[in-house]
């Protein structure tokens, strides 16, 4: 017999209590024995989760966003507890990459009757602390991007704010000078950009034509060079259509993969985590291949 934790963060705005109920009525209806908890603070939602793997559960499951999930997920590194995700954030990355679905019935059955499947993890150090990776690490725009979304606006225009502070931001785009180490070969550029992913689908919602997959043991770099949001356009698009590693046809892109990367600009740039900024740079990352069980679709 299946046990499960379900766990949320209340959220202004945003009524959490309800689908942490109706999850767990779900998998109660399905046999399962579910124990369930909503918290206050962020903080709690790692604790409970670890609490949770103490006590033996097979399942933990959160429902929230990005930084939820994430959080949760930290917890259930390097063990064999499975975890399950009820999408309700303004971005749901890891959610959306994995094809769970965004309805709390649906996501519910698909605990239910999904498959476990494990994934790569990352772990990011910045600023002298440590950071779990189920999605990207990001610096340059993208983290301006979400630096400047405040809350309020993601609540009220959810992922409409995420697009309104990128055209306001677009100014902003220029190539800074960054110094990339991978697997211990460094290589300057300048960039706009630099995305180290484990899953393709990032911030705009859109996928590279080279897929990044998540269970290969390895990240994949993108690197994307534009000065001005004019030229960014031509570079994104660049980004997105490269097929192969290294230098993109019209030069404004690159792409590699590794398993430990280190980023360090000339000035400070902003690093974000999974939708979350975390600091600035330098930041190191390496890979914990096959770290994390998923509940997804079985399809």
């Amino acid at each position: 017999m299946t046990t499960a934790f379900v766990v949320g963060r209340r959220r202004k705005g945003r009524d959490i209590d309800g689908p942490v109920r109706q999850v767990r009525a779900a998998l109660e209806g399905a046999g399962w024995i579910v124990d369930s908890d909503v918290v206050d603070r962020k903080a709690e939602l790692r604790h409970v989760a670890r609490r949770a793997v103490k006590h033996g559960c097979d399942v933990v499951v959160v429902v929230g966003g990005d930084g939820a999930v994430n959080r949760v997920a930290g917890a259930l590194i390097g063990t064999s507890v499975a975890l399950g995700i009820i999408p309700a954030g303004t971005g749901n990355l890891l959610a959306g990459n994995l094809g769970i679905p965004r309805r709390t019935d649906r996501a519910a059955q698909n605990l239910i009757f999904g498959m476990h499947r494990r994934i790569d993890v990352g772990r990011a150090t910045v600023g002298g602390k440590s950071y779990d990776i189920t999605v990207a690490c990001g610096i340059g725009f993208d983290a301006d991007v979400m630096d400047a979304t405040r809350n309020r606006s993601k609540r009220r225009w959810g992922k409409l704010a995420y697009f309104a502070s990128a055209i306001a931001s677009s100014r902003r785009i220029r190539n800074v000078a960054h110094e990339i180490t991978l697997d211990g070969v460094t290589m300057e550029t300048g960039a706009a950009q630099v995305m180290v992913a484990n899953l393709g689908r990032m911030m705009a919602g859109l996928s590279p034509r080279r897929p990044v997959l998540p269970d290969d043991g390895l990240f994949d770099i993108i690197v994307v060079r534009a000065s001005g949001p004019i030229p960014a356009l031509p570079a994104a698009w660049e980004a997105l259509r490269q097929t192969g590693l290294g230098e993109s046809s019209g030069g404004r892109a690159f792409r590699a993969q590794a398993r430990q990367v280190r980023i360090a600009t000339a000035h400070p740039r902003l690093v974000e985590i999974d939708g979350d900024v975390v600091g600035q740079t330098p930041v190191d990352v390496s890979i914990l291949p096959a770290a994390l069980t998923v509940i997804v679709p079985a399809t």
